[in-house]
Protein backbone atom coordinates (compact mmCIF):
# COMPACT_ATOMS: atom_id res chain seq x y z
CA UNK A 1 0.00 0.00 0.00
CA UNK A 2 3.11 2.35 0.55
CA UNK A 3 4.29 1.99 -3.05
CA UNK A 4 1.10 2.91 -4.38
CA UNK A 5 1.06 6.18 -2.41
CA UNK A 6 4.60 6.64 -3.87
CA UNK A 7 3.95 6.11 -7.48
CA UNK A 8 0.74 8.15 -6.92
CA UNK A 9 2.83 10.94 -5.51
CA UNK A 10 5.47 10.57 -8.44
CA UNK A 11 2.81 10.83 -11.00
CA UNK A 12 1.27 13.77 -9.69
CA UNK A 13 5.03 15.76 -8.83
CA UNK A 14 5.58 14.66 -13.02
CA UNK A 15 2.56 15.93 -14.34
CA UNK A 16 2.70 19.05 -11.67
CA UNK A 17 5.87 19.75 -12.81
CA UNK A 18 5.47 19.27 -16.77
CA UNK A 19 1.87 21.05 -16.76
CA UNK A 20 4.13 24.14 -14.68
CA UNK A 21 6.73 23.98 -17.29
CA UNK A 22 4.12 24.60 -20.33
CA UNK A 23 2.56 27.18 -18.90
CA UNK A 24 5.59 28.92 -18.69
CA UNK A 25 7.22 28.08 -22.04
CA UNK A 26 3.09 29.40 -23.12
CA UNK A 27 4.04 32.98 -21.40
CA UNK A 28 7.44 33.17 -22.52
CA UNK A 29 6.51 32.89 -25.91
CA UNK A 30 3.27 34.98 -25.20
CA UNK A 31 5.19 37.90 -23.85
CA UNK A 32 8.24 37.64 -26.94
CA UNK A 33 5.74 38.50 -29.39
CA UNK A 34 4.78 41.82 -27.60
CA UNK A 35 6.31 44.83 -28.83
CA UNK A 36 6.68 47.14 -26.31
CA UNK A 37 7.71 50.54 -27.58
CA UNK A 38 7.52 53.74 -25.36
CA UNK A 39 10.36 55.54 -26.97
CA UNK A 40 8.81 58.53 -28.75
CA UNK A 41 10.16 59.96 -31.94
CA UNK A 42 9.70 63.03 -33.32
CA UNK A 43 7.49 61.69 -36.28
CA UNK A 44 5.28 60.31 -33.56
CA UNK A 45 3.59 63.73 -33.25
CA UNK A 46 2.40 64.55 -37.30
CA UNK A 47 -1.00 63.98 -37.21
CA UNK A 48 -1.91 64.86 -33.81
CA UNK A 49 -4.37 67.67 -31.73
CA UNK A 50 -2.37 70.11 -29.29
CA UNK A 51 -3.22 72.51 -26.87
CA UNK A 52 -1.47 75.59 -27.21
CA UNK A 53 0.63 76.18 -23.44
CA UNK A 54 3.12 78.92 -24.73
CA UNK A 55 1.67 81.78 -26.95
CA UNK A 56 3.36 82.22 -30.08
CA UNK A 57 2.63 83.39 -34.00
CA UNK A 58 4.56 83.12 -37.23
CA UNK A 59 7.74 85.08 -36.15
CA UNK A 60 8.18 83.48 -32.84
CA UNK A 61 7.87 79.84 -31.48
CA UNK A 62 5.62 78.55 -28.32
CA UNK A 63 4.78 75.30 -26.88
CA UNK A 64 2.03 73.10 -27.40
CA UNK A 65 1.21 70.36 -25.08
CA UNK A 66 -0.04 66.62 -27.31
CA UNK A 67 -1.59 63.00 -25.50
CA UNK A 68 1.01 60.74 -26.91
CA UNK A 69 0.96 56.62 -26.12
CA UNK A 70 -0.93 57.83 -23.11
CA UNK A 71 1.69 60.39 -21.53
CA UNK A 72 1.16 64.13 -22.03
CA UNK A 73 4.13 65.39 -24.07
CA UNK A 74 5.40 69.38 -24.31
CA UNK A 75 6.66 70.04 -27.81
CA UNK A 76 8.49 73.21 -29.30
CA UNK A 77 5.90 74.88 -32.11
CA UNK A 78 5.92 77.13 -35.19
CA UNK A 79 3.66 78.19 -37.66
CA UNK A 80 3.16 79.57 -40.96
CA UNK A 81 -0.29 80.89 -39.91
CA UNK A 82 -0.77 84.60 -39.85
CA UNK A 83 -2.77 83.66 -36.48
CA UNK A 84 -1.83 84.45 -33.21
CA UNK A 85 -2.10 81.00 -31.30
CA UNK A 86 -3.14 81.96 -27.28
CA UNK A 87 -2.89 79.85 -24.21
CA UNK A 88 -5.76 76.95 -24.43
CA UNK A 89 -5.94 77.47 -28.17
CA UNK A 90 -6.11 73.52 -30.13
CA UNK A 91 -3.63 73.24 -32.95
CA UNK A 92 -3.24 70.44 -35.42
CA UNK A 93 0.60 69.04 -36.35
CA UNK A 94 1.39 68.77 -40.21
CA UNK A 95 4.97 68.41 -40.23
CA UNK A 96 8.08 68.46 -37.72
CA UNK A 97 10.90 70.75 -38.31
CA UNK A 98 14.18 70.37 -36.43
CA UNK A 99 11.97 68.95 -33.85
CA UNK A 100 9.74 71.48 -33.94
CA UNK A 101 6.48 71.03 -34.51
CA UNK A 102 4.63 72.95 -37.59
CA UNK A 103 0.71 73.50 -36.60
CA UNK A 104 -2.26 75.23 -38.17
CA UNK A 105 -5.26 75.61 -36.28
CA UNK A 106 -7.44 72.82 -35.28
CA UNK A 107 -10.45 74.70 -37.28
CA UNK A 108 -8.84 75.08 -40.26
CA UNK A 109 -8.47 70.67 -40.64
CA UNK A 110 -12.03 70.44 -39.95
Amino acid sequence: MNYLIFVIAAISITIGIFVGALIVWFIYFWRRRQIVDSLIKPEDVIGLYGTVEIPFDANSKGKIRVNMKGSMVDVMAITEEAKEFMPGDRVFVIQMRENKALVVAAESIM
